[in-house]
């Protein structure tokens, strides 16, 4: 299950199943605990938008004293909605965060070198976690719509196997608060790309326009590849449901903060 953290004002989410393995050190914020202000209140982990440089940088120094990792070395995703994927280790650390990012973009990064942490940015778009607990591998996925069509975390997973010879029996994956389909409105052509890709049980009809379930179609991908069921954690946690814990776009619009997924190898 995802676990929420409570620290004085600081909230964030630990997954039991990753805690348990010993291997890592991760979460996923919420909007609580930081020192930004207005519609960026207050934890906002966004780069490149109107709150200020200081709040931001002490946002990550607080979210890296609470994990206990060093913020020289962050490794930040470069999100486009596409399907790259990025190696990375100790020469990327502090890529996109002190300095410009060593690759071009990437919705998913994989490490399998102690002490990199990997973060990746959500407002509504969907989290994946996934840890290879046998060979030590670890990846973090942003699978927004596009993403999920194109079967992002399938392919991150594929990746692993492929790259670092992760068998999916010994890969555990977690699915973070996003978007769910109570909330996820889609027209006429976005409805039919899923259904051509994941089948009609992934529409949900009873509203006026097709809403998409993001977090089936993510499930559905992990399983296909051949990670257990069992193996598999959905935190059941919708954003846009929850706007007064976690930035939501779809509720909001532009001008808000980010969470961020964070997770090192230990």
């Amino acid at each position: 299950m995802f676990r929420l953290v409570k620290n004085g004002n600081l909230w964030y989410y630990t997954i039991d199943s990753f805690e348990r393995t010993g291997l890592m050190k991760h979460c996923f914020t919420t909007r609580r605990g930081g020192v930004s202000t207005d519609e960026y209140e207050s934890m906002n982990l966004r780069m490149n938008c109107s709150d200020s440089r200081e709040n931001i940088m002490e946002n990550y120094c607080i979210i890296c004293r609470e994990l206990g990792i060093d913020t020289d070395s962050l490794v930040l995703s470069k999100q486009v909605h596409g399907v790259d994927i990025a190696d990375v280790g100790k020469k990327d650390c502090g890529s996109g965060f002190t300095r410009e990012n060593s690759f071009e973009s990437a919705d998913a990064l994989v490490t399998a070198e102690p002490g990199v942490t990997l973060v990746t940015f959500y407002a509504d778009c969907v989290p994946v976690f996934l840890l290879d607990k046998r060979q030590g591998v670890l990846a973090l996925v942003h699978s927004g719509w596009k993403g999920t069509a194109a079967r992002i975390s399938a392919l991150t997973a594929e990746h692993m196997s492929a790259v670092y010879g992760s068998r999916p029996e010994d890969i555990i994956a977690a699915v973070g608060p996003s978007i769910r389909a109570c909330h996820f409105e889609v027209g006429e052509e976005v409805a039919k790309v899923f259904i051509e890709k994941f089948g009609e049980e992934c529409i949900v009809y009873g509203y006026e326009k097709p809403h998409v379930d993001l977090q089936r179609c993510v499930l559905s991908q992990l399983s296909d590849c051949g990670i257990p069921p069992e193996n598999i954690t959905d935190s059941g946690i919708c954003t846009y449901c929850r706007s007064d814990l976690f930035y939501s776009h779809r509720k909001t619009g532009a001008r808000r903060g980010t969470m961020a997924a964070f997770a090192q190898l230990v």
